[in-house]
């Protein structure tokens, strides 16, 4: 592990350790033999290598300077000479530079002593250490002539070495955690570890007994942190230098008895130390990394029990009985789910007990305990709630040494609900416009046309693939022009009344129509504009006769025409009026007109304050051609039925332009609007109801995205306990155990590759699916999809043959996905194709395209098939009869895939006459400049 930055502990520490370096120099010189400028033990060596990796490279200069210095004055201080004084500092400080720069190479903070690795590097830097200092002190030495060069070389080499092998861990493990505390244990240990050491170090104690000390190093190794050893090997040594120096123990008796030099008994000292490090320090980091991985597989356990006990999908276990499941364990949505209550509710319970399934459950666990199916799932009933509906999803998690099951419950009720609500909300519209007898047109917020009913047909002679996605102005039967579209939509009238207006049209025949439009907008559940509605009736037959007015005014006929005066009495009442109102022409003329009308509304529109004055505002609302636009008013009959009135009101002038009353105009549109109403109460189903689809459609993407999240949890949890289990990190596997975990583990690599899969294509279907584009040969991608298909000719009798084109194919695309669509389509090539058979691919150009073909002498696939073969899950009757495994994704991946890169794919096969795939991709277009 490598810090992310440097500590600083300080000029206080920095200084406290030069001064240790001083006096452990001191002590050094002091234990040196008499008259030779080498001392057999060096612990300033490893003090100041740990000063020199506790600080920052900006310190180095300074500590380096220090260390000459104290190291220096150690010497001096000692007896020895000036100059060897100053030389021996240089060395140490070169020593502490060389093994300081090897530790701390590619870290930005101190080195650890966590890993064996790290303490390869410790042994390596204190060998480097130790050959720069002995370098150092043998060319001191054949400067001054005061020793053997060879004898220098090699004492000071194993003194200084030892030394940084046994004090540097001690910074190497500061900031490092603290394993379990035992404090009684680690007085226990140290206070016998340093009674052992005393007694086999003992005065006239020269038995070779040097071996005892070391169980005890062991002891502390296996059950303490790795801080701890390092401080107790430091201990031990300085003890046993210390004894060994005093001529004590089978060293310092040997030196004491003249059979061996004093180098001699320091060099096997510093041995004997490098020995004892070399056995605790690595056993003690392998005790630690062993408790962290235990440490970490106790989260993951930990985690796997949170995810199945909180998912908020409902999760069943259940142990296999023959053909019955029964639920050993469950979490507490599955409870919920399922109508039980409490932990453990639902142990004991088969599972065809609660599930009201078309299919045998018996069945399919049979089909999945023989390895002829490898999951199932389907939406189902529960046995407790008839109007419930859940998905579910089984698996098969091991087989031995009995069937596990794990179950994925989700419920679907109210979308299942929403569905049929759904069908219901499309057949009432469908109905509605249908039955609706005038042009109804319904645009989208742009004024594009995504509806109309049978009527308009009907009455224009336009067909409804003719009408269906052109901008309304564009149609000769247009109600308005763009603008006045786009102020529909920008201005909407939010009273709720129509917009009307009247305007000229023209039929397939170009026949002119006279059409009178009332048009409104369907709004979101935020008040927000979606579609418009805009409904038509002919009036052409009323316009053309409006010169007959005499004959009109007689006539029965449904359309209301008053007269009034100038002072707004009514003078003429027609039998159209008669029969809308219900009122006498007699008992109506000289009455006002506004009688007629509903006084909060006409006191409302005109914002007079009285219904005599309310006339003159209607009056004063004629245009410049003396008519007013048409407009829906409502007018109160003789029982009090009030009836909504498309109306006009124009001048009535004679023969010389002299203003002689109005001529109001008015036609019955109640049930117009009332199927309007309707109208857009469907039109607002519908939209609830596409809503309500692209909630199931997310909710579907989600529960597969969540499954194969959910389920990839568990496997990955069961694989990784299968590793450890197969390679002994726990236990030593028996022998006829390990075929069951290869098994378990290959079939958990399965399940995680569904996972994949799945995942993978939820995130092509996904609108936020980033692709890497770049340009690529596809000739480059056949290489590595032809070593990736090696495996699965193992043992197979195919000649697979590969055709390389004669230039380069440049496409543009992302070279991952496509070396994918080419593998899914080779790998079920070789799948699905027979030993004895071929398998070919080739690349070419065709026309602006790209072409990659796969074809196969296989089980071809069914003709009748073939329209589902790029669906989610699809797999061939053929592959069914004859097991073949298989998710049914890969082709699904394929076809998202190509379609990303705005390539076709197209298949031929037929029943066991072999497939063709053959893949389109769009070539990359050369520049001008760039062409040849």
């Amino acid at each position: 592990m490598m810090p992310t930055s440097r500590s600083n502990p300080g000029w206080v520490v920095a200084l406290s350790m030069l001064v240790g370096i001083y006096f452990a120099g001191v002590s050094a010189v002091a234990f040196a033999p008499h008259r030779d400028p080498v001392a057999a033990w060096w612990p300033a060596a490893g003090i100041a290598v740990a000063l020199i990796v506790l600080y920052p490279r900006s310190w180095w200069p300074a500590l380096a300077a220090g260390v000459v210095v104290f190291s220096g004055l150690a010497n001096v201080t000692g007896g020895r000479d000036l100059d060897v004084s100053a030389l021996f500092g240089l060395s140490n400080a070169a020593e502490a530079l060389a093994a300081g720069c090897f530790l701390c190479r590619g870290r930005t903070g101190p080195p650890r002593l966590e890993t064996q690795d790290d303490f390869i590097t410790l042994i390596e830097a204190a060998l480097i250490g130790g050959a720069t200092i002995a370098t150092g002190a043998t060319l001191t030495v054949l400067a001054l002539d005061h020793g053997d060069l060879v004898t220098t070389w090699r004492s000071v080499f194993a003194s200084h070495a030892a030394s940084t092998l046994v004090l540097v861990p001690i910074a190497m493990s500061v900031g490092q955690a603290v394993a379990r505390r035992r404090p009684l244990e680690k007085a226990i240990q140290a206070f016998a570890l340093a009674v052992v050491t005393v007694l086999v170090f003992a005065p006239s104690q020269a038995l070779s007994l040097t071996f005892i000390p070391l169980p005890f190093l062991v002891w502390a190794a296996l059950r303490f942190d790795v801080r701890h050893v390092a401080w107790e090997l430091a201990g031990f040594s300085a003890l046993t230098t210390f004894l060994t120096a005093r001529g004590f123990g089978p060293f310092g008796g040997s030196y004491a008895d003249g059979r061996i030099t004093v180098l001699a008994a320091g060099a096997l000292t510093q041995g004997y130390l490098l020995c004892a490090a070399l056995m605790s320090l690595p056993l003690a980091i392998a005790v630690a990394q062993r408790r962290n991985l235990l440490d970490q597989v106790s989260a993951s356990e930990l985690v796997f029990r949170r995810n199945f006990t909180e998912s908020l999908v409902g999760m069943l276990l259940m142990r296999g009985h023959g053909t019955r499941l029964e639920i050993i364990d469950h979490n507490d949505t599955a409870a919920t789910l399922l109508g039980a209550s409490g932990e453990g509710s639902l142990n004991g319970t088969s599972l065809d007990a609660l599930l009201d399934t078309a299919e045998p459950l018996d069945l399919v666990t049979a089909r999945m305990t023989d390895g002829h199916l490898d999951g199932w799932k389907a939406q189902t009933g529960l046995t407790g709630r008839a109007d419930a509906r859940v998905n579910v999803v089984l698996s098969l998690l091991v087989r031995e040494p009995e069937p596990l099951f794990a179950a994925q419950l989700q419920d679907v009720t109210r979308e299942y609900d929403a569905r049929r609500q759904l069908e219901a909300a499309e057949k009432l519209t469908s109905a509605t416009l249908d039955t609706t007898n005038c042009i109804i047109l319904v645009t989208d917020l742009g004024g594009t046309i995504v509806r109309v009913n049978a009527a308009t047909t009907e009455l224009t002679g336009f067909s409804e693939e003719q009408l269906l996605g052109r901008p309304v102005w564009e149609t000769s039967i247009a109600p308005s022009q763009a603008a006045d579209v786009e102020a529909l939509f920008m201005w909407p009238n939010r009273s709720g009344v129509p917009v009307s207006r009247e305007a000229d049209a023209r039929n397939s025949r170009g026949e002119k129509l006279r059409i009178v439009w009332n048009n409104n907008i369907v709004r979101d559940d935020q008040d927000l504009p979606m579609y418009a509605v805009m409904t038509g009736i002919d009036v052409t037959a009323e316009r053309a006769t409006a010169g007959l007015n005499a004959h009109l005014l007689q006539a029965a006929i449904t359309t209301a025409m008053i007269g009034i005066d100038t002072r707004g009495r009514i003078t003429v009442f027609n039998s159209g009026a008669e029969n809308l109102l219900g009122y006498e022409a007699a008992e109506m003329v000289g009455e006002p007109f506004t009688r007629l009308l509903e006084p909060g509304e006409l006191l409302s529109r005109t914002g007079a304050r009285s219904p005599e004055t309310a006339f003159e505002a209607l009056a004063g609302a004629l245009g410049s051609d003396g008519e007013t636009e048409p407009r829906d008013w409502t007018w109160v009959s003789r029982g009090g039925r009030q009836h909504t009135v498309s109306m006009t009101l124009s001048v009535a002038a004679d023969a010389f332009a002299a203003q002689v009353g109005f001529l109001c105009v008015g036609r019955d549109v109640t049930e117009q609007r009332h199927n309007q109403e309707m109208m857009q109460a469907a039109l607002e189903k519908e939209r609830t109801a596409v809503e309500r689809l692209r909630q199931l459609d997310e909710a579907k993407n989600d529960f597969v995205s969540t499954v194969s999240h959910e389920l990839r949890t568990p496997v990955t949890s069961i694989v990784g306990y299968t590793e450890m289990l197969s390679d002994g990190s726990i236990v030593d596997p028996q022998p006829e155990q390990l075929p069951l975990l290869e098994t378990i583990a290959r079939n958990g690599q399965r399940l995680i590759v569904i996972c994949n899969d799945l995942l993978l294509l939820s995130g092509l279907d996904s609108p936020t699916q980033l692709w890497e584009s770049e340009t690529l040969d596809l000739a480059s991608i056949l290489d590595p999809t032809e070593k990736a298909i090696l495996p699965l000719l193992k043992d197979r009798d195919l000649a697979v043959s590969f055709r390389q084109p004669p230039a380069p194919i440049v496409v543009l695309g992302d070279r991952a996905q496509l070396e994918r669509v080419l593998l899914n389509l080779l790998s079920n090539a070789v799948k699905f194709t027979e030993d004895g058979g071929s398998v070919t691919c080739s690349l070419e150009v065709r026309g602006e395209d790209a072409c990659v073909v796969v074809a196969d002498t296989g089980i071809g696939i069914p003709a009748d098939e073939q329209a589902g073969l790029f669906q989610k899950f699809f797999r061939s009757s053929t592959a069914q009869a004859r097991a073949i495994q298989g998710t049914g994704l890969g082709l699904s991946i394929v076809a998202a895939i190509v379609s990303a890169h705005g390539g076709r794919i197209a298949v031929e096969s037929a029943h066991l006459e072999g497939t063709t795939f053959t893949v389109l991709l769009p070539l990359k277009r050369l520049s001008a400049a760039g062409a040849p």
